[in-house]
């Protein structure tokens, strides 16, 4: 009997590329607010239906709960293992999820109650949201949600798991409504209030409970200070955790007073709107105030020297799509010294990420041929983009109104470069630029085309006959962004 030929699977099918790809869409996927709040769904359910099967499983009624419990579990073995899948560094997917993976293992139901501790992420969730509509006023009301959010925490899980180990028809714990008392007393008290547990796993929760009685409320009441409440708030934080899942962001290096220009930007495009931006510099502290008009809950902070290798790849360098290097002003440098530093760190960018759009900001164009060397894409020069605007405008009165509108993305007509559509290859760029007019209601300004060696060079308004080839970008203005036409 011959064998069956043996068949490769969907992944082993795909290119390199493409698995990188869908990994990049999984990630975005499981980093959408929106899926973390069904996550939260889901653990609410799931905890709500280990309790019922308690309860029912005494009347004999737990069996068909008993599945359903099951189904979510298998739901959430499924998200863990595409976060697994995704991770670019899979010991720290394990220091981050352990408790997550105890959770579904399928030992003792009452690990499902583990599951409560992940809604903090929800809280951090809330956190953010509030910062960023109602601003720096919104912090301590944030706050003060966090605390009451592991509060509520502490009692659900203690009244749950002090159910689980000590219920009892016949006992002190015989139903939910005397574990969850005891739980309250037993948190305010600081000590055990109505009923002693008899049992390892009982006494265990007893003091979580208790422990929790004399620091959390201590945090309410004002007795722990400032500094205990801040460092709570960064205990809740879990941005580092964030940018290790982080997958087709970009990242600022450097900052500058036309930063937060840049940022708002970059969101104003919708195609980058949703798009999370890490930026990293010495901050001595953040610039919240300059960004009072972007959506904060994108934006990821991390202070540090961003020429340091440990610091590029703590932002997830190697897995971002595009790199904006500013010329750094948070330290006082000479300019020679801030454009070295952007050199170092465009040379160490592209070693770690070859891959990556990397876009950067010079004080002298002299230091543009190292950019060049180290394969960085697009190199500004502040001042002198800013002299060539103005004599420009000089030469053409009412120019720089035209110039501003192609140069934003808010307002009016823009610039896009897409790939040349394939019924295009073969026709003259005036005959292209009727087509772009026709199909797009756009105008065709430019090519990019690819030399030998592997370069680009820009042919912008060539010749009208000049020949279409396959591989060619097309720079137009247009209102709105073109429709893919690969």
């Amino acid at each position: 009997m011959r064998p069956l030929p043996r068949s490769s699977s969907s992944e082993d099918s795909l290119t390199p590329s493409s698995r990188q790809a869908l990994k990049n869409q999984v990630s975005q996927l499981l980093l959408e607010p929106g899926f973390e709040f069904l996550l939260m769904g889901l653990i609410v359910a799931s905890v709500l239906l280990v309790v019922a099967e308690a309860e029912l499983s005494r009347t004999g009624l737990g069996q068909p709960l008993q599945h359903l419990g099951d189904g979510i579990n298998t739901l959430f073995v499924l998200e863990l293992s595409l976060r697994y899948w995704v991770a670019s560094r899979k010991a720290r997917f394990f220091q981050n999820y352990w408790l997550d993976i105890l959770s579904v293992i399928p030992l003792w139901r009452g690990l499902r109650l583990l599951r409560l501790l992940r809604l903090l992420r929800l809280g951090v969730l809330l956190n953010r949201r509030l910062s960023h509509r109602a601003g720096p006023l919104s912090t301590s009301l944030s706050l003060q949600i966090g605390i009451f959010l592991v509060i509520g925490l502490i009692l659900i899980g203690g009244t749950l798991a002090i159910y689980q180990f000590e219920g009892n028809p016949e006992g002190s714990f015989s139903d939910l409504n005397e574990a969850f008392w005891w739980s309250v007393f037993t948190m305010i008290a600081a000590e055990p209030i109505g009923a002693e547990a008899s049992t390892g796993p009982g006494r265990l929760v007893t003091l979580v409970v208790t422990l929790s009685g004399l620091t959390l409320f201590a945090v309410l009441t004002g007795i722990v200070s400032a500094v205990m409440i801040e460092r709570l708030r960064q205990a809740l934080e879990v941005r580092l955790m964030e940018l290790d899942e982080l997958c087709g962001h970009i990242v600022i290096c450097g900052w500058n007073r036309s930063g937060h220009l840049v940022i708002e930007e970059l969101q104003s495009d919708p195609k980058l709107r949703q798009c999370p931006i890490v930026i990293v510099a010495e901050f001595v502290e953040t610039p919240e105030r300059e960004l009072r008009k972007v959506d904060r809950s994108q934006l990821y902070f991390h202070t540090g020297d961003y020429t340091a290798l440990d610091v590029l790849e703590s932002v997830g360098i190697r897995q971002a799509s595009q790199a904006i290097l500013l010329a750094d002003s948070t330290r006082p440098r000479s300019d020679q010294d801030r454009d070295a530093r952007t050199v170092l760190a465009a040379l160490t960018i592209e070693k770690l990420n070859p891959g990556i759009h990397t876009c950067a900001q010079l004080l002298d164009r002299r230091n543009d041929v190292q950019m060049r060397v180290a394969g960085v894409e697009d190199v500004v020069v502040g001042d002198e983009l800013t002299s060539h605007l103005i004599a420009t405008s000089a030469r053409n009165r009412g120019l720089t109104d035209i110039l501003s509108e192609l140069l934003t993305v808010q307002i009016g007509n823009q610039f896009y470069k897409l790939p040349l559509p394939k019924s295009w290859v073969g026709l003259t760029f005036a005959q292209g630029s009727l087509r772009a007019k026709q199909d797009f209601d756009a105008i065709l300004l430019a090519l990019e085309r690819r030399q030998e060696g592997g370069s680009r060079v820009s042919l912008v308004n060539p010749p009208a006959d000049t020949k279409l080839l396959e591989g060619d970008l097309i720079v137009v203005i247009a209102r709105h962004a073109p429709p893919n036409q690969l």
